[in-house]
């Protein structure tokens, strides 16, 4: 069994445990061991990664799992001699996702942790923290894999991937949960189903269904499988239809964009009710790291499934079996496009089906995405050119045209209103934009 060191960025997270949890069990499979683990984290995290340190060591003791599990706050310490690194920070913590979300809502418009004016603040911080951890790993472990798992992961990724020297892919559990999603309403095991995925990081769409190697894409879509699928996703009848006529299964946050009256009026009311989708994470996590820290708990409680995240340890676990074992599987990731995803630049990073082996991932060619959705995804990805951009070199005027070019921005005067409120509250996290008048 193949041997290897794993330093996780974000050791202190809420997911960490369900990561670790896969871990044992690819070791109790014999797929890998990895016979070291060191959590990294920032000092305001320190409790909570040895908080989840502690809960992941009696885990393993019940299994059986030889590892040692580290904790520290020396990045290059966790890096010497790592094979793989996951990165799954958040640069500001929850409080700092909390304002992404609060603060377009206040203007009106879409507050969500990924996309819009919300997803471009997340990426104005996570970028330059995450360029700077990858220097380090180039010198540190320039053979090491440093695997994205970091919001928002399509732009992290894409700045990995132009200002950084490491080998790097990003990656989601959007693509795979709809995967596994209609594996469980055909009542068969998920590996017996694999989906053709293209597009941009929750903006992505399934445009091939296979099962047993054999196309059932259509009988998907004209079974009350997808009408089932239709009511889950809040689309209704109408947009239903579409989707029906394009043949394809989006990403959950194509809501957002389809259907932006009805989801804003939906934010907002849950803001007055119970604040926003922030607010309750912060209460899930809580109940979640009592649940952690108690010294008899070993086995990962039900109330993480409402943390959301579901299946990402599955993708990067998949991808590190693949990697070490040289056994090539399927996965959708974030990675250069190559051609892969034709109406999108070969150089940028798109989300797209990939064969995974001991060279790392390799982007599958896909069939041209509907131009009715095919505009959308190029409209979005020069919002994320633009970001890149504006996060790297702390150019205003190009965060403004980045964030005007975004589709959930309705125009000029809201994004400078936007804009300056996101500048003013991240003002510790964004040193780069520091003196700049919007």
């Amino acid at each position: 069994m193949k041997e290897f060191k794993l330093a996780v960025l974000g050791g202190g997270s809420s997911y960490a445990p369900e990561l670790m949890d896969g871990i044992a069990k690819r070791y109790l499979g014999g797929e890998f061991h990895a016979r070291e683990i060191v959590l990294v984290d920032v000092p305001e995290g320190r409790e909570r990664m040895e908080t989840v340190a502690a809960f992941t060591r009696r885990m393993f003791a019940k299994h059986g799992v030889p590892c040692e599990i580290r904790t520290t706050l020396d990045r290059r310490e966790a890096f010497d001699g790592a094979s793989f690194v996951i990165s799954q920070i958040r640069v500001g913590g929850m409080l700092a996702r909390q304002r992404d979300e609060h603060i377009p809502l206040k203007h009106g418009v879409i507050g969500q942790e990924t996309t819009g004016a919300g997803g471009f603040a997340n990426a104005l911080r996570t970028i330059p923290v995450s360029l700077q951890f990858a220097r380090e790993i180039e010198e540190t472990c320039p053979d090491a894999w440093l695997l994205n798992f970091s919001n928002p992961a399509g732009l992290v990724t894409e700045a990995l991937v132009r200002y950084a020297r490491v080998k790097t892919f990003g990656l989601c559990n959007v693509p795979i949960g709809i995967k596994m999603g209609i594996a469980k309403a055909l009542g068969v095991d998920p590996s017996r189903v694999s989906t053709d995925v293209s597009g941009l990081n929750h903006l992505s769409f399934v445009t091939g269904i296979w099962l047993d190697g054999r196309d059932i894409t259509g009988e998907i879509f004209d079974s009350p499988l997808f009408d089932e699928y239709l009511r889950r996703e809040k689309y209704g009848q109408e947009m239903g239809r579409f989707l029906r006529k394009l043949r394809v299964i989006p990403a959950s946050y194509l809501y957002y964009y389809w259907c932006t009256e009805r989801a804003l009026k939906e934010q907002l009311a849950q803001l007055a009710e119970k604040g926003s989708r922030a607010d309750e994470v912060m209460r899930i996590e809580k109940e979640l790291f009592e649940i952690y820290a108690n010294p008899e708990s070993d086995v990962l409680p039900e109330v993480l499934k409402k943390r959301g995240g579901a299946y990402y340890s599955d993708v990067a676990l998949s991808c590190i079996s693949a990697i070490v074992n040289n056994k090539p599987a399927v996965e959708a990731l974030n990675v250069v496009n190559r051609g892969a995803v034709p109406g999108i630049s070969e150089t940028s990073v798109v989300e797209v089906s990939c064969m995974v082996d001991g060279r790392g991932p390799h982007p599958l060619a896909q069939k041209p995405l509907p131009p009715e959705v095919l505009g959308l995804v190029q409209q979005v990805k020069a919002y994320e050119n633009l970001t890149v951009e504006a996060a790297v070199t702390g150019d205003v005027e190009m965060a403004f045209f980045a964030l005007l070019n975004h589709p959930l921005m309705p125009g000029a005067d809201t994004v400078r209103l936007v804009l300056r409120d996101i500048l003013e509250a991240n003002r510790d996290h964004l040193p780069q934009f520091a003196g700049k008048p919007v």
